[in-house]
């Protein structure tokens, strides 16, 4: 059953090479039949339902397969319901929930009677991952075989295909079933909770000897499910252990500590090798050299095959372990040393183990590139590929030549190749354990690729490289972001159904159940900066729908492209940007240009003055930058011709300022309707080719951070497709409310009071601007009086527990944020507990949590608490 609208149909899809589409006919009251004909069915059987019109699929309904197990007969019958995308139920058939969260301890089989003569075999199936431990799945119904509405026990449904429950009977053809799902102790067998609301119900069919019944959306919960986790990057944990950073190892304590709490879920940032400069600026998570790798940085090097100088090593690991902070270049030199040290004694015996020869074989088609990429980086000086003496551009067959076991460099690239094996050693052991303590673990991947990194090294074709990512302007950046990294070229991409992006998915689903998307917006239009320019302001949206000079005329606008589209200069301007400095930088940067000025060629771009201000002239370059900036419109050729894109914010430049109020109102028309209403189903139609290819790829939990500047088309397809949102309570994304209000958070969500690019809650109550901390005491929180100006534990709480009450079905703490709520645990400096600042670019990386995880787990009186919370918003596991 599903209804339509005029020029849609159904279509069904299944995995048989020879019946791969089966278009179903409308019948009357909106439902829709289709018959396959075949000898018999294979074992692996699977199909779906897909909606679609003239123009291709509009929308494919849950894209867990169905299967028909234990399913036999010459004529089977049957009846299907939709499974909706949007449905809450449906997120639950993720991996976090499927085989994390609600894993059956053990499996039953379902009844599957023998065929009686003159009976038709009825099959009830239905998918449903919500099943708390210790309890299964039944059906009481109006029949003997249904237990006569529980006087006689109930009909069982086995898990043996979980999440398909199903079972079996017997029944007349004609037969009126009624019946009910409910929720059985596992071992009494008695019934713990029945479905709500009216019966079920089906007529047995009079032809036909199999029919299946499958049924959607069990009535058997109150209230979705809601989950509760802590968010903490692994660099930053502690412990008596590790050796100046967090490690992959650590993360078992805390996993710990969440289940000790309630919790479901540990989130941290990124975790790829980011190794280019091998300083400090590598800190930056978002940086990876690949997207396969992990970071050295991350190996616990007690975890290695021997020990070597076991009183230096102990001492070395306490001197780094007392440093407030992570000392980034300390612990990459002790480590990298100390696994080399332990390589070099191992190599021989290592390379050949059956360990290291399965792994190589399954990661040979990112690991042995990387380790060339890391060989020739050392060996070179440099990341940048184009200055190596060797290899610039990637050839296979020369990179086979360098990693043969034979070649002189072989040594030091398998060293590369130990690295990564113990790193996902590790990593997947720490991810196997949290999976057994029925914690989530939620990686992050990052949205760009480093400009000199493998990925760029060995696939250039997939990247834009004359291209920067980054973000528009907000309250983080008000030049805007400028990431450095390349962007995609999604038509290439497109032509293998972005398998690279599939590949980084499948590898992620190795370590995680859930992940979040760093900037999933990109995936409809990227923030794209030249090459040439610097700041983010200098951007645009690619793709976009450009302006066309006759859309100017339309609005009878005279287009006069040197005034538009070139820095508006004059002496005044040049006057109060620099005052006193005016003359010199007229002077030495600027020359006439018609009635006003322009910056001479060698300084026409941000990154020709960056390149060229001496150390004197540096306290002239945000001035220069604003020179470069100050201008309308940015002039792009395509295959139509000339096309222009508004200067984002182009209202704040002097170059509007200085027009006619009427010609401000017809630009500044242009501009709203190009980046708020021009490119929306543009937009929609990118997301919807891009992200439904690419989510096929796993069936972990997904949440895409979709802050900022957000389309009207996101949300909707976020939630066609079974991503979760991210909420955060001071980005209200209606324009309506200062802050997040309860009334627009949808339940498919993460809700958190900050992130890792924020101030954690204690930082941004004092930094917010007085008006708007009294207002949200006020109004928020609904207290009374003058606002403190500083987070006092009791207000930290109330912003948590506003959190808890929210109807998002995941609350996700940072963990600065839960101790802030406690006066003897929390850091003294709020400032000390900020991880990033996006404004700040570079930004060191480093931060890290001053109590240990053995300490957290050791907080009583802060644990009870807590969990108390949790226990309270339905949110805890206890």
């Amino acid at each position: 059953h599903y209804k339509t609208q005029w020029g849609q149909f159904l279509v069904l899809t299944t995995n048989l090479k020879d019946a791969a589409e089966i278009p179903l006919t409308h019948n009357k009251n909106g439902h829709w039949t289709g018959t396959l004909e075949r000898p018999q069915l294979p074992p692996n059987f699977s199909y779906n339902y897909e909606l679609r019109d003239a123009n291709g699929t509009l929308r494919a309904e849950q894209d867990y397969a169905r299967t028909l197990p234990s399913v036999k007969g010459k004529d089977i019958r049957l009846n299907d319901a939709w499974r909706a995308a949007e449905s809450p139920e449906t997120a639950l058939y993720a991996s976090a929930f499927e085989d994390v969260l609600f894993q059956p301890n053990t499996a039953s089989k379902a009844s599957n009677p023998r065929r009686s003569k003159g009976k038709v075999k009825v099959h009830f199936q239905t998918l449903q991952v919500r099943v708390p431990q210790g309890t299964t799945l039944g059906i009481a119904g109006n029949t003997a075989s249904t237990g006569d509405w529980g006087k006689n026990g109930v009909l069982p449904l086995g898990s043996d295909h979980f999440p398909l429950w199903h079972t079996a009977i017997n029944a007349a053809p004609g037969t009126e079933l009624s019946y009910k799902y409910v929720l059985l102790n596992s071992k009494t067998q008695e019934i713990t909770a029945w479905e709500t609301g009216d019966n079920r119900s089906l007529s047995v069919p009079t032809t036909g000897d199999t029919f299946v019944q499958t049924d959607t959306n069990l009535r058997l919960f109150d209230q979705p499910w809601k989950g509760s986790g802590v968010a903490l990057p692994v660099f930053s944990l502690r412990t008596a252990k590790s050796s100046g950073c967090g490690e992959f190892s650590d993360l078992r304590g805390l996993v710990d500590w969440a289940k000790q709490l309630g919790m479901q879920m540990v989130q941290i940032l990124p975790v790829n090798d980011t190794v280019a400069k091998k300083n400090w600026v590598d800190s930056y998570p978002y940086a990876a050299i690949s997207v396969f790798a992990l970071h050295p940085m991350y190996l616990c090097i007690h975890e290695l095959e021997t020990v070597i100088n076991a009183p230096a090593l102990k001492k070395r690991r306490e001197e780094l372990n007392a440093s407030p902070t992570v000392d980034y270049e300390a612990v990459m030199e002790h480590k990298v040393s100390y696994a080399r040290k332990v390589y070099n004694k191992v190599r021989k015996e290592w390379v050949v183990s059956k360990g290291f020869q399965q792994f190589f074989r399954e990661n040979k088609h990112w690991l042995r590139p990387y380790a060339a990429f890391c060989y020739l980086r050392d060996q070179y000086g440099t990341a940048n590929f184009n200055e190596w003496k060797t290899h610039q551009v990637y050839d296979e067959k020369e990179v086979e030549k360098l990693t043969d076991p034979k070649s002189k460099a072989y040594v030091d690239i398998a060293f590369h190749y130990y690295l990564q094996y113990h790193l996902d050693k590790q990593l997947a052991s720490a991810a196997d354990y949290a999976r057994s303590q029925g914690i989530v673990l939620k990686g992050d991947i990052a949205i760009g690729i480093l400009r000199d990194s493998a990925d760029a090294w060995t696939e250039p074709h997939l990247y834009n490289m004359d291209g920067q990512a980054g973000a528009p302007p907000d309250d983080f950046a008000k030049e805007g972001q400028n990431w450095g990294f390349p962007t995609y070229r999604w038509d290439v991409m497109a032509e293998d159904g972005y398998q690279w992006w599939r590949n980084r998915f499948t590898q992620l689903s190795r370590y995680f159940d859930a992940f979040r998307i760093d900037h999933i917006l990109g995936f409809f239009r990227i923030w794209e900066t030249p090459i040439e320019q610097m700041e983010g302001i200098m951007g645009r949206f690619n793709p976009a729908i450009p302006i066309r000079e006759t859309e100017f005329h339309a609005r009878g606008i005279y287009f006069d492209e040197a005034r538009f589209c070139l820095p508006f200069i004059t002496w005044g301007i040049a006057e109060q940007i620099f005052g006193e400095h005016a003359s010199y930088v007229i002077e030495h940067f600027c020359e006439p240009f018609y009635d006003r000025l322009q910056l001479r060629e060698e300084f026409k771009t941000q990154r020709q003055l960056a390149e060229a201000l001496t150390d004197e002239q540096q306290h002239l370059k945000k001035g220069l930058f604003d020179l470069v900036s100050n201008m309308l419109f940015f002039k792009v050729e395509d295959e139509h011709g000339a096309g222009f894109h508004p200067r984002i914010s182009l209202r704040d430049t002097w170059s509007f300022r200085v027009l006619d109020n009427h010609l401000q109102d017809q630009i500044q028309a242009i501009h709203d309707d190009y980046f708020y209403r021009r490119q929306d189903d543009f937009w929609r139609e990118q997301g919807m080719t891009k992200l439904p290819a690419i989510k096929a790829a796993t069936n972990m939990l997904i949440c895409g951070e979709d802050l900022g500047m957000v389309p009207d088309c996101v949300p909707p397809v976020m939630k066609e497709l079974g991503i979760l949102t991210l909420e955060i309570q001071r980005m209200a994304k209606n324009p309506k409310t200062p802050f997040l209000h309860v009334n627009d958070i949808p339940y498919w969500s993460v809700c958190s009071p900050s992130t890792h690019d924020m101030e954690p809650i204690r930082l941004w109550w004092e930094v917010m601007e007085p008006h708007r901390r009294q207002a949200f005491y006020n109004n928020e929180l609904g207290w009374w009086g003058e606002a403190p100006a500083e987070c006092p534990p009791e207000l930290a709480e109330a912003i948590l527990r506003m959190h808890l009450g929210w109807p998002t079905m995941w609350t996700v703490f940072p963990i600065q944020d839960l101790l802030a709520m406690d006066g003897k645990l929390r850091h003294p400096d709020p400032h000390f507990e900020r991880i990033n600042i996006p404004a700040n670019i570079p930004h060191y990386w480093n931060y890290r949590l001053h109590l240990s995880v053995e300490e957290l787990q050791n907080a009583e009186y802060f644990n009870q608490r807590l969990g108390f919370m949790l226990r309270q918003a339905g949110r805890s596991e206890h």
